[in-house]
């Protein structure tokens, strides 16, 4: 009954990003696990921020486990950036008023759970049952950002090779997500590599530090590339590497503008149309 159902209705889509020409490419749906790398300050925590800005106000709850982003109020101070569009800090632009600090924070309160090691090293089973413990409670469709993957405590059985632990543990995380219907995004650092004509390349998931398996074990996988030797550079790549399903995406590139001021991602202004008409 179930595959008539889905015969009749077509295969659903994923909820939009956001960014229209994204969407030709990649979509979000409960119980995927997407990985994302990238060149540090090459905007992909960013932007995975950003995303799910985007989805919460589609009414998605996030929890999220960020120790690069801590402490916590420094995180929840760019993502009320981004939910508001107005920078937080101080500078020539004009920043959000102290009163709408409370409003925003607790809009953002209703969508987003940040966790917080407060001592010691944490495992990756401690991250999931304290996402779940507050998902649970959530109504509407439900995030994990692991961000990044080298920031949990891994504790390797003896006689097994990182790149079997990898396997291991990807797939539990997987497994978990598609049980719980909760989607998981994890942020992997890639490892060096050569620089190309003094840039460096950009990286793919199987290039993240450890293992292959960032990409054989992903439903989804992204890079976001920007030129990192630019300063000023705010175009960022999004290259959308691998969908497993294809009615959530297909491989491909997209361009989006990074406002360094309140950390969104714009779509490229298109230039006008202009017709210029002679004498006939």
């Amino acid at each position: 009954e179930s595959l008539r159902e889905l015969w009749e209705d077509g295969l659903p889509p994923g909820d939009k990003t956001g960014w229209p020409s994204l969407d030709q490419h990649y979509t979000v749906a409960p119980g995927q696990m997407t990985i994302v790398t990238g060149w540090p300050s090459s905007g992909k925590s960013e932007w995975v921020d950003a995303l799910i800005i985007n989805l919460a106000r589609q009414g998605w709850n996030f929890a999220i486990f960020s120790p690069e982003n801590q402490p916590v109020k420094l995180h929840v101070a760019k993502m009320l950036e981004k939910w508001s569009g107005k920078p937080f800090g101080a500078g020539p632009s004009k920043r959000m008023a102290r009163e709408e600090i409370a409003e925003y924070a607790d809009e953002l309160g209703q969508h987003f759970c940040f966790m917080e090691v407060e001592s010691g090293a944490i495992a990756i089973e401690a991250i999931l049952l304290a996402s779940l413990d507050w998902l649970s409670a959530t109504i509407g469709k439900r995030g994990l950002v692991i961000d990044p993957w080298n920031e949990i405590e891994h504790w390797r059985p003896p006689g097994l090779s990182e790149t079997e632990y990898i396997s291991k543990v990807l797939s539990f995380i997987r497994n978990f997500a598609r049980i719980n219907e909760i989607h998981v995004w994890i942020v992997a650092h890639p490892q060096k590599l050569k620089r190309e004509d003094g840039k460096l390349p950009v990286p793919t998931p199987d290039a993240s530090s450890g293992s292959a398996h960032f990409w054989n074990k992903a439903d989804c996988a992204i890079t976001g590339w920007r030129d990192i030797t630019d300063n000023h550079a705010q175009d960022v790549t999004i290259f959308v590497q691998k969908i497993r399903f294809r009615h959530i995406g297909r491989s491909g590139s997209v361009v989006l503008k990074w406002d360094r001021l309140t950390g969104r991602y714009h779509e490229p202004i298109k230039p006008s149309l202009v017709r210029s008409y002679g004498d006939e």
